[in-house]
């Protein structure tokens, strides 16, 4: 399950992007920590649906439950290895700097509680349903995967945490910092999330 938070992390370059621009508005810290709680809360309510299966045996491989969910794993991965590997072939137009999407200028004049929503839609859902069929598959009692879950949660998000962490921790220099990032994340982010993906489809559906 902390893999499953990695990849997560390790694949949402755009939400990363999108906290560092919700800390440069008003009410900036606000803002950001309403977007990380939705993330979270999104996947608490994901964690409440798995708990709601449990008792049914999904950890023997010649039960429905497990061949269900075993065929959810392996759909999830074939869709991320085709649609990244499309994506990736299709060439990039040319264009200038890479800049946030259009819609990120519109939060600011609107309630910071708003962030909430964009937290829990931004959250990368393949992922997130393939660590819930990995707790299923374990078969494990309510406390146990309670804890995974919550160790799922906490890894998810920490690329999404640490500009939230350099703005409380250098207020002084956050701004040269966060503006690096950005610019970095922006050029990269692409080929980053695209050949990251392909590998955990690929691991998806091998295992």
């Amino acid at each position: 399950l902390a893999g499953f938070g990695l990849a997560i992390a390790l694949t949402s370059p755009g939400s990363v992007v999108t906290v560092i621009v919700l800390l440069s508005m008003s009410s900036g810290l606000r803002r950001a920590a309403s977007f990380i709680c939705g993330w979270l809360l999104a996947i608490g309510v994901l964690l409440l649906l798995v708990l709601a299966l449990q008792g049914q045996d999904f950890s023997s491989k010649h039960t429905t439950p497990s061949r269900t969910v075993s065929a959810i794993e392996v759909a999830l991965g074939a869709l991320l290895v085709i649609g990244s590997v499309r994506v990736y072939r299709r060439p990039q137009r040319a264009k200038g700097p890479e800049t946030p999407p259009r819609w990120l200028d519109r939060i600011e004049r609107t309630h910071w509680a708003l962030c909430v929503g964009v937290g829990a839609v931004m959250l990368s859902y393949a992922l997130s349903l393939a660590a819930g069929a990995e707790i299923l598959k374990a078969n494990v009692s309510t406390l146990d995967a309670s804890v995974a879950g919550l160790v799922f949660a906490l890894t998810s998000i920490l690329t999404i945490t640490a500009p939230v962490v350099v703005v409380i921790a250098t207020p002084e220099r956050s701004n040269e910092v966060l503006a690096s990032w950005r610019a970095w994340i922006l050029a990269n982010s692409r080929s980053i999330v695209l050949i990251a993906l392909m590998v955990i489809g690929a691991l998806l559906v091998a295992r």
